[in-house]
């Protein structure tokens, strides 16, 4: 891939010599719609794994503080279970859920909130929900993994000192977790930014994210392959130095529970 991102043509005619170039790069400098694809998907990424954070972590902590042991392998296989379906299924599900016609749109209907159906679909807020149900696992291993990890005593400790549930939570679970809400993060962030099951089903054509221009690169017949494999690994130089600040800046707040 590094190679076809480097030449002029891919694929050249037959028997002919390859040329190099950096003109696919330079593409991505020229072009100001692509540049604010790969904003668009930096942003609704982070937003996405913002959302998955706030999600699993309350989740994470339930399953791995308030389960019995015996029974968490048993609820771990319960929360994952959905995952184990195509992405393209679970896409499918989530336009029946927000459709018109669909199940959100019923409920409102029922409950006297609205007598029109509410564009639900098509739109920044369907493509965020679906990115965070497509990496949302990504999110809420990791977590379970720190969270299981806790040492009790600390907590229980602070607990007989007079702290409340939000003191414990703010000045010791959290920091103690740090490193297991930084792995997350990296590791969500960076899913995220492969996701085009989503922006295509859920955001229609308007949604300008960079993987699905990706995408119609490699799709297309005119021989684009150089932009496309040059244009995935800005996406990923991109995602990874953003993800490593993200990373740093997290594990920053506390040690790792040994």
């Amino acid at each position: 891939m590094v190679r076809i991102s480097l030449m002029k043509v891919y694929p050249g005619p037959p028997g002919a010599t390859p040329t190099f170039s950096f003109d696919a790069y330079a593409a991505f400098w020229q072009q100001v719609g692509y540049q604010r694809s790969l904003l668009y998907s930096l942003g609704v990424g982070a937003a996405a794994t913002f959302l998955a954070l706030l999600l699993a972590y309350p989740l994470a902590y339930y399953v791995a503080v308030h389960i019995a042991l015996e029974r968490r392998a048993r609820r771990l296989a319960l929360l994952a279970a959905p995952f184990w379906t195509s992405e393209v299924l679970r896409m499918f599900a989530l336009v029946l859920l927000l459709a018109n016609r669909g199940a959100l749109n019923a409920v409102l209907r029922e409950l006297g909130l609205t007598t029109a159906p509410v564009l639900l679909l098509y739109g920044d807020g369907a493509v965020l929900a679906g990115m965070v149900y497509t990496v949302f696992l990504a999110m809420l291993l990791p977590l379970y993994v720190a969270l299981d990890r806790l040492p009790r005593d600390v907590a229980e400790a602070a607990a007989l000192d007079g702290a409340g549930p939000w003191r414990r939570l703010w000045h010791i679970t959290l920091p103690l977790t740090a490193r297991g809400i930084a792995s997350g993060v990296v590791l969500t962030f960076l899913a995220t930014l492969g996701v085009f099951t989503a922006p295509t089903l859920l955001g229609g054509a308007g949604i300008p994210v960079f993987a699905t221009t990706i995408a119609d690169l490699f799709g297309a017949a005119s021989g684009r392959w150089p932009l496309g494999a040059a244009f995935g690994f800005i996406l990923l130089a991109a995602g990874a130095v953003l993800a490593g600040l993200l990373s740093l800046a997290i594990s920053r707040a506390g040690p790792a529970p040994e």
